[in-house]
């Protein structure tokens, strides 16, 4: 998925205005490429990946959120593409699934009298709902292999980064609070994998990442 920019907003040079519009591109990128590694690894990611161009993007973006020297690094890289993809599928792709509904309680609704109302570990729940909800107000399609699981963490950081150049900042605000809230289970749950640490390092940097957005940044 990538979503279009509002083309009705006017980005006039010059000034306090150019400033905070550089600010908030810069740091909307950095939740388009994390995105993208949580996608299935095509030959694209592999070669930026490789070559550290999106790592070095993220840290020189970064810089806007004051956490230059700090970063965490992503040390475990995948040797070749082909072992990129397995490590996926073993891992997010599989046991470890960066779905939002999967980590929390399928519904709050209390007139639901579905047995699995209260479980955790299934598709579609509130949240996925609420995304689907949103995707319709901000007219956004995503591709079809996510339409069962709208609130994938993909999906998720591609809005972030769109809500942080376009939507009001109580919206913003608000959207991280709701849909963020369940990476430490994720990351547990890579953590307890074993073999290759990539999946795990990228979740650890994008908690990071997320923390200082919420502690330094004025929207």
């Amino acid at each position: 998925m990538k979503i279009e920019l509002n083309k009705n907003k006017v980005h006039k040079r010059g000034g306090k205005l150019n400033t905070q519009i550089d600010q908030k591109q810069g740091i909307s990128r950095i939740f388009y490429i994390l995105a993208d590694l949580y996608k299935y690894p095509d030959l694209d990611i592999w070669e930026d990946i490789t070559c550290n161009r999106l790592l070095n993007e993220i840290k020189e973006h970064a810089t806007r959120l004051h956490i230059p020297d700090s970063l965490i690094e992503i040390t475990d890289l995948p040797i070749e593409l082909k072992q990129m993809q397995e490590i996926y599928v073993e891992s997010i792709g599989g046991t470890a699934v960066p779905i939002e509904s999967i980590y929390k309680q399928w519904t709050t609704d209390r007139t639901c009298n579905l047995p699995f109302a209260k479980s955790k570990g299934y598709l579609l729940g509130d949240s996925a709902l609420h995304i689907r909800f949103i995707l319709e107000e901000f007219d956004i399609e995503i591709p079809k292999e996510y339409k069962n699981k709208p609130d994938h963490l993909a999906i998720l950081l591609e809005l972030l980064g769109y809500f942080i150049e376009n939507a009001e900042a109580a919206f913003t605000s608000q959207f991280l609070v709701d849909h963020f809230d369940w990476l430490d289970e994720f990351a547990a749950r890579l953590e307890a994998l074993p073999g290759n640490q990539f999946y795990l390092q990228v979740t650890r940097l994008l908690q990071q990442i997320l923390h200082s957005l919420k502690s330094n940044y004025r929207f």
